[in-house]
C-alpha cells in the first residue's frame, strides 16, 4: 500500500469525519482523479448521503437546492482546473441568496504549481469576496488531529449570520488511490458553535415605535424568514392597522386564507397604492417593480429596513433606519398607534377588485403562464415544494395566484435572480423534500439542459414548461418597442422539449389547455414520478392577458 495514497485518504477521512460531527449530512461530487481521496472518503462514510453529478455547474446547483431546501450546508468536491471554476454561477448565487455551501477543490501541491504541469491553475480565492471565508490547506501529513476543530469552523463559518459558501483549497500528491481499506484516524469530536438573536434595545425600540404614526405598511420581500417570523409579522400588523405587502416566495401569502390585510396582489395595488407615513421592511427587496416604485415615490416617509444578517436590502437607497435585529423578536416587541381603520380599508377594497380582474384575466382555457399558476398553485398538496424559476415564470405567479388557501413550500432563486442552474436547483430541492414542481420558461429549460439527466436517479421533479418562444419577460420591459427588439432580445431556444426529455428518458406530455396543464402536473406529482408537462404558450395572447390585468386594476381601483 502506497504511504502517500494512505496518509491522503486519512487526511481527507478526518476532515470529512469533522465535517459530519459538526452537522455535514450531504455531499455533491463530480468524478475526476485528483478528488480522489476527497471522494472516496465521502463515499465510505456512513453518515454522509453522496450524490454523484458529472456536470460540476449542475452539481453546485443541486447542492444549492440541497441546502436551500432546509437551511443545513451541503458540500462539494471537484477536482482542480476548470472543473472547479465551473461552480462559480452556483457560488455567486449561494453568496447573494446566503445559502450554506462547503466546497472542497482538490489541488495540485505546491510543486506543480507555476512550472506547466497539466491541469494546474491558481486556485486560491478563486471565488473572490463571493465566499464567507477562503482557506488554503497544506498537503496531507501526519498530525491531523486538529481537522476536526477546523471542520466544525468551517460549518460554523457557512452557517454564520450571514450564511454562504466557504471555499476549502486542498492540496493532493499522487498516488491518490489507496489499496485496501487504510485505517482511519479516531472519530472526531467538534466543539459546539452557537449563535444568539440579535434583540433591539428598549430605547430603540420605543423611538421606532414613536415613528409609527399614522398610515404604514409592511413590505416582506422574497426571503422565506420562517413560521415564527410569519406569526409575528401577522401579530404586528394587525396591532398597528396596515397592510402586508408580501412575496410569494416569502411564504405570507399562501395559506393565508381569509386574512385581508395580506394582500393578494400587492404589485397590482402598489400599482395606485396613496404615499405612506410609514413603511417595516423585511425579507430582501421584493420581486415587484411596481412595489418598488411605490416605495421610491414615497421618500418623505421613514423607512424601517430590518435584517439579522448585516446585508440590508434598500436598492432604492431611500432607508431610514438600518435595524440589526432579529426579525420575529423585533415584530414582536415593536409598538405604535394604530391606523385609522379607512387606511387598511382602503388596501382590502383594492386587493377585492384586483381579485376580480385576475379572475377575469385568468378565465378561458387558452393557457397562458399566469391562468396556469394561478390554478395549479390553488390546488397544491399542503407542505408541496413549488420552484418559480426566473424571469417570468416568478412574475407571473406573484400578478395572478393571490393567496392561497393551503400552504405549499414556495423557493426562488432571487440571490442574482438568474436563469442559469434554475433546473439542478429543483432537483436539489426534491431531492430533499421530496415530489416537487419546477415553474419554468423555455430559456431556463434550454440553460440547464443537463439537469435532465439527473431524473435517471429517480427525484421526483415534475417540470411544468411554459414555452413562450424565448424571451417572454422583455415583452413587458421597454426593450420591447426597440426596432431591433426581435433580433435583439426574442431568444427562440430551438429545441424541442420531448425530444429533450426523451434523450434522458423523461417522460414528457403536451398540453393545449389551462386544465389539462394543471391536472398533468398534478398527476405526475401525485404519482411521484418525473416528468415534463409542456405548455406551448402563445407570447402575444400572454402579453394581453398581462395587460388587460394591470389595465383593468388600476381602473378600478
Amino acid at each position: 500500500m502506497s504511504g502517500e495514497a494512505e496518509l491522503g485518504f486519512r487526511w481527507a477521512h478526518a476532515l470529512l469525519d469533522g465535517l459530519a460531527a459538526a452537522g455535514l449530512r450531504r455531499v455533491v461530487a463530480s468524478p475526476g482523479s485528483r478528488s480522489t481521496p476527497l471522494t472516496l472518503a465521502a463515499l465510505r462514510h456512513p453518515g454522509l448521503a453522496v450524490q454523484m453529478i458529472v456536470d460540476e455547474r449542475s452539481a453546485g446547483f443541486f447542492a444549492l437546492g440541497l441546502a436551500k431546501a432546509d437551511g443545513r450546508p451541503a458540500a462539494l468536491i471537484a477536482t482542480s482546473g476548470s472543473a472547479i471554476a465551473n461552480w462559480a454561477p452556483a457560488v455567486v448565487e449561494a453568496d447573494m441568496g446566503r445559502i450554506p455551501l462547503i466546497l472542497l477543490s482538490a489541488d495540485r501541491p505546491p510543486e506543480l504549481h507555476d512550472c506547466g504541469a497539466n491541469q494546474t491553475m491558481d486556485q486560491i480565492k478563486l471565488f473572490g469576496g463571493h465566499v464567507r471565508a477562503f482557506h488554503q490547506m497544506p498537503p496531507p501529513e501526519a498530525e491531523m488531529s486538529w481537522l476536526s476543530n477546523f471542520a466544525a469552523r468551517l460549518m460554523a463559518e457557512s452557517r454564520a449570520a450571514l450564511a454562504g459558501p466557504v471555499h476549502v483549497n486542498i492540496p493532493l500528491r499522487e498516488p491518490l488511490t489507496p489499496l485496501g481499506e487504510p485505517p482511519k484516524p479516531p472519530p472526531a469530536t467538534v466543539p459546539v458553535f452557537s449563535r444568539g438573536a440579535l434583540h433591539v434595545d428598549e430605547a430603540t425600540l420605543e423611538g421606532l415605535g414613536a415613528l409609527l404614526a399614522g398610515n404604514g405598511a409592511l413590505v416582506c420581500g422574497p426571503d422565506d424568514l420562517g413560521p415564527d417570523f410569519r406569526r409575528a409579522a401577522m401579530d404586528l400588523a394587525e396591532r398597528l392597522g396596515a397592510p402586508i405587502f408580501a412575496d410569494l416566495a416569502s411564504g405570507l401569502r399562501l395559506g393565508a386564507g381569509g386574512r385581508e390585510n395580506i394582500l393578494a396582489y400587492p404589485d397590482q395595488i402598489a400599482r395606485a397604492a396613496p404615499a405612506f407615513d410609514w413603511v417595516l421592511r423585511f425579507g430582501g427587496a421584493p420581486v415587484s417593480r411596481a412595489t418598488g416604485d411605490w416605495l421610491l415615490r414615497a421618500r418623505g416617509g421613514a423607512q424601517i429596513v430590518v435584517s439579522d444578517h448585516g446585508r440590508f436590502a434598500d436598492p432604492w437607497r431611500n432607508a431610514t433606519h438600518l435595524i440589526d435585529a432579529d426579525p420575529a423578536d423585533f415584530c414582536r416587541r415593536l409598538q405604535g398607534a394604530a391606523a385609522p381603520s379607512d387606511w387598511l380599508s382602503l388596501f382590502v377594497a383594492l386587493d377585492r377588485a384586483a381579485e376580480s380582474a385576475a379572475e377575469t384575466a385568468c378565465s378561458g382555457e387558452k393557457p397562458f403562464e399566469g391562468a396556469i399558476l394561478r390554478r395549479v398553485l390553488g390546488r397544491l398538496p399542503e407542505g408541496t415544494p413549488l420552484f418559480l424559476a426566473n424571469s417570468l415564470a416568478i412574475r407571473a405567479a406573484e400578478w395572478f395566484v393571490g393567496r392561497t388557501a393551503k400552504a405549499p413550500r414556495c423557493f426562488a432563486a432571487r440571490g442574482l435572480s438568474g436563469i442559469d442552474g434554475n433546473l439542478s436547483t429543483a432537483f436539489g430541492l426534491a431531492a430533499a423534500l421530496g415530489p416537487c414542481v419546477a415553474a419554468v420558461g423555455d430559456l431556463a429549460f434550454l440553460h440547464d439542459l443537463n439537469a435532465l439527466a439527473l431524473a435517471r436517479r429517480k427525484i421526483p421533479l415534475v417540470i411544468l414548461l411554459f414555452d413562450n418562444n424565448g424571451g417572454g419577460i422583455f415583452g413587458h420591459l421597454p426593450q420591447a418597442a426597440l426596432p431591433e427588439f426581435e433580433q435583439g432580445w426574442l431568444t427562440p431556444p430551438g429545441c424541442d422539449p420531448a425530444q429533450a426529455a426523451a434523450a434522458f428518458a423523461l417522460p414528457c406530455r403536451r398540453v393545449e389547455s389551462v386544465e389539462e396543464a394543471a391536472a398533468a402536473a398534478l398527476g405526475f406529482l401525485a404519482a411521484g414520478e418525473a416528468a415534463v408537462v409542456h405548455v406551448p404558450i402563445d407570447p402575444g395572447y400572454s402579453l394581453a392577458r398581462c395587460r388587460s390585468f394591470f389595465a383593468a386594476s388600476t381602473k378600478e381601483s
